[in-house]
């Protein structure tokens, strides 16, 4: 039985130090002090941060659809001609640094819940984003924006329809 036992508990350490350690997570580095900024920024309608960090030929999918930085910026802009008191409540961000196993790779990832009232009709309107940045010599260059559409799309929708 002892034997057994210790074969059991051999196996299962074996297990877990085959997962392996691929990298450290941190949420107080430069990284995701710059994204922070930047996400400040956005809610005052300033893109000086995400004009610093982003990399001018990054790859930037919102949504599955790739965007250029200037598109990705006018499009994120354009959410103050819909909404005031846009913030995001609670915001999430960390910044992994990922070994050679991983080519030493630098990714932000964002969890946060974007939140805005619309200008049109008054209702909050609040749903989860995530992002995740990849980081090359401190630019941004390739970038995923994953978020629910559909509020965004009705309003534009809406405006659009009263100004016909």
């Amino acid at each position: 039985m002892k034997k057994t036992l210790l074969l059991l508990t051999l196996c299962f350490s074996t297990y877990s130090f085959a997962q392996g350690i691929t990298g450290v997570t941190k949420t107080d580095d430069k990284y995701s002090v710059m994204i922070r900024k930047s996400n400040e920024g956005y809610y005052k309608n300033d893109f000086t941060m995400f004009d610093k960090i982003m990399h001018d030929d990054a790859v930037i999918t919102v949504n599955r659809e790739n965007f250029t930085k200037d598109e990705v910026r006018a499009g994120f802009a354009m959410h103050h001609q819909f909404y005031n008191d846009i913030k995001a409540t609670p915001e999430f961000i960390e910044t992994t640094f990922y070994d050679e196993n991983n080519n030493n790779q630098v990714w932000s990832h964002v969890w946060q819940f974007w939140e805005g009232t619309s200008k049109r009709t008054g209702k909050t309107i609040r749903g989860p984003v995530n992002a995740s940045l990849k980081w090359v010599d401190g630019k941004v260059v390739q970038a995923v924006y994953i978020f629910d559409s559909v509020p965004l799309s009705t309003e534009i929708a809406a405006v659009e329809k009263t100004n016909m």
